[in-house]
This record gives C-alpha cells, structure tokens and sequence, in this order.
C-alpha cells in the first residue's frame, strides 16, 4: 500500500461492530468525526450490511413495507418485486393520488414532486417488473430484482430523505450566532450536549 497516495486519508473516527440479535450478522458502523461515545453507537452510518430505510423523513408504512420485502428477497424475487411495488402505490396513495392505473399514478406523482424525467424512469421500471412478478410472465432474475431495489432507493432519496437533508441543512446553518447552539458546527463536528444531538435521547 502506497501511503503517500492522496487518497489515503488518516481515519480519526470510531468504527463500531456489533451483532443483530435477530440473525447474528455482524453490523459495522461508522462513526465520522469520532465525536460518538460507545454507548451510542446506534447513532453512527451502517456501512454493512446496506441499512434499510431507516431515515425518520421516510413514512413508517413505506419503510415497513419495505423492510418485509427485504427480508424475501433473497428466497422470492417475485414476491421481492411485487412488495417493491406495493411501495410505490402506498407512496402515490400518502401523497393523495389514488384514482387510476399505477402507471397513471406515477406519472402524477412525478408532476407533483417535479421529479426528474430519469427518475420518472426508475420508478417505472419497478411497476413493470412487478407487473412480470404478478402475472407469471416469467421468473424474475435475482440480478432484476437488485436492480429495482437500487432503482426504490433513488425514489426514496429523491422523494423524502434528500429535501429533508436540504432542509436540515438550512436549519443548522441559518441560526443566528449566539441565539442556539446547533446540534452541528459548519466544519462538520457534532456538538455532543445534552439535547443538542440530533435524535439523542440519553
């Protein structure tokens, strides 16, 4: 290993492993900036294995939904895809769209949440793979079915968890000097006082 490469970087945070309780995988998580103590690992990024959708901006219906459909994937790609599916239709349904076809649905959707025309794509990718799993075309392909759960993710992130980070962002760096001390500094660290961290609940 070249040390002097400049994509090598001294790694000044803590890096937490644990056990489920539920299969006994190992979790690693990261903690950035080494500012969590041990006793909070929970609140550190999963790196593995991929973390569901656990973001609190996501409606607990999606996530549920999700996370039962995760649990099969491996076993059933085509209930895998047909509960990817369900996701999308329980989305258009929160945001008050529930008359007509799922692809009518979609399209609706994306006008309303101004999505981009390639995400439009994705997430109709996924109504017509679950389409194929519902009617026993023909199998669904284990490769088909990651691909449509990177593609709900996208979605996700487009939906609900990047407006919320905007909006996080602006929060934490609109209050005025001296008025609040925000749960983060602009230079990334995290201010660890009672109350101050995001979700913290000692």
């Amino acid at each position: 290993m070249n040390l002097n490469d400049h994509f090598i970087y001294e790694h000044k945070g803590h890096m937490f492993v644990s056990e489920c309780t539920a299969c006994g995988r190992l979790i690693l998580a990261d903690d950035y900036g080494g500012q969590l103590p041990p006793e909070l690992f929970d609140k550190a990024e999963v790196l593995y294995p991929n973390a569901l959708l656990s973001s609190e901006s996501i409606p607990h219906e999606v996530r549920v939904t999700y996370e039962c459909a995760k649990r099969i994937q491996n076993l059933n790609s085509e209930a895998f895809s047909m509960s990817v599916r369900k996701c999308i239709e329980i989305i258009c349904k929160l945001h008050g769209i529930e008359k007509g076809s799922l692809a009518n649905k979609l399209k609706k959707l994306c006008e309303q949440q101004s999505l981009p025309s390639l995400i439009a794509e994705t997430a109709d990718s996924i109504r017509l793979i679950g389409n194929q799993a519902a009617h026993d075309i023909e199998n669904i392909h284990p490769i088909n079915a990651q691909q449509i759960d990177d593609f709900f993710r996208i979605l996700v992130e487009y939906i609900y968890i990047l407006p919320n980070k905007l909006k996080w962002f602006k929060h934490i760096n609109n209050i005025p000097e001296g008025k609040e001390t925000p749960p983060i500094t602009k230079d990334g660290r995290w201010t660890m006082q009672k109350g101050k961290y995001r979700g913290w609940e000692p």
